[in-house]
């Protein structure tokens, strides 16, 4: 019974390996290697390996280049970046920023003190220790005259308009009032306040605006401080050969005064000296006649004639 049981075994075993080796004849060796490598698979964790791919932005400036500063003008411009981690490390490499002027907490800022053209590097730094540099040039000008001037339709208007009123070169205004001729049939609708905010009063008489602003703060130049609606009764033209205006501070101090062109009162004057001259008229007509020359003897008299007081 051993011998039978021995011999029943060794044939189980030379079927197995006969088993095998036809199997690895039948399927490739890529193919078991493939299956391997997705059993492995199996058991990771997708989730840990899908925030390895990513990579951060490289850093770079998103600021390229900066506003013109005035001289004795408060300045404000900001010096953004991405990319990179923040939080973000920024200063001056090279070159030298206006005088007056500071870089603070990611912005350019300070009030100028000269004129010129300025060149500087700004480097920026992340928490990775990553960095890139921007050069700038920053020019200092005098500052232009203050202005109040409406910015006109390039075309005739034919229907209701909306016409921005804008400042420039504000400095220090707090208040200003606006003067407008306006052509004829030409009626005003709606004033509205603008960027600036603040108080707006205005009426119109005849064919004359007349608009009173006042501002909260000083507005930025080239800010819009009113928006007037005008409605004409036929195709016309606008212009500003009859605009006026006066810029006022806190303390009511004039700023900048544009009057309107003069009226011609010089026609009137004429007018006025044509009637003088008519009483001087009458005095050829009494040195006509001879015996009129005696009667003129007795007013000579008569100036003596009110010390008697006849």
């Amino acid at each position: 019974m051993t011998h039978g049981f021995l011999l029943s075994t060794g044939r189980l075993l030379l079927m197995r390996r006969r088993y095998t080796a036809s199997m690895r004849q039948v399927i490739p060796g890529w193919v078991l290697l493939a299956c391997g490598a997705l059993l492995a698979s199996c058991g990771s964790n997708p989730a840990s390996t899908s925030g390895t791919t990513s990579t951060a932005d490289p850093l770079y400036f998103t600021t390229t280049s900066l506003p013109v500063g005035y001289l004795a003008e408060t300045y404000t411009a900001p010096v953004t970046v991405a990319g990179g981690a923040g939080p973000y490390n920024l200063r001056v490499t090279s070159g030298t920023l206006p005088p007056g002027l500071t870089l603070r907490n990611m912005q350019v800022v300070g009030t100028p003190s000269k004129t010129g053209s300025y060149t500087f590097t700004v480097e920026v730094s992340d928490v990775n220790l990553s960095s890139k540099a921007q050069q700038y040039t920053l020019n200092v000008s005098e500052l232009p005259p203050l202005a109040l001037k409406p910015q006109l339709p390039a075309a005739e208007i034919r229907g209701a308009t909306r016409i921005p009123l804008n400042i420039t070169a504000p400095r220090t205004v707090r208040a200003a009032r606006v003067v407008w001729d306006l052509p004829e049939g030409v009626a005003v609708t709606r004033v509205q306040a603008g960027d600036a905010g603040g108080v707006l009063f205005w009426k119109q008489a005849g064919q004359t605006l007349t608009l009173d602003l006042g501002f909260k703060t000083v507005p930025r130049t080239g800010a819009r401080v009113a928006l007037v609606t005008v409605k004409p009764q036929k195709v016309v033209r606008l212009d500003t050969n009859r605009f006026a205006f006066r810029a006022l501070d806190g303390d009511g101090k004039t700023l900048a005064e544009v009057k309107l062109p003069g009226t011609p009162t010089s026609t009137t004057t004429p007018a006025s000296s044509t009637p003088a001259s008519t009483p001087s008229t009458p005095t050829p007509p009494s040195t006509d006649p001879s015996p009129d020359a005696p009667e003129s003897t007795p007013p000579s008299p008569t100036i003596p004639s009110p010390g008697g007081g006849s």
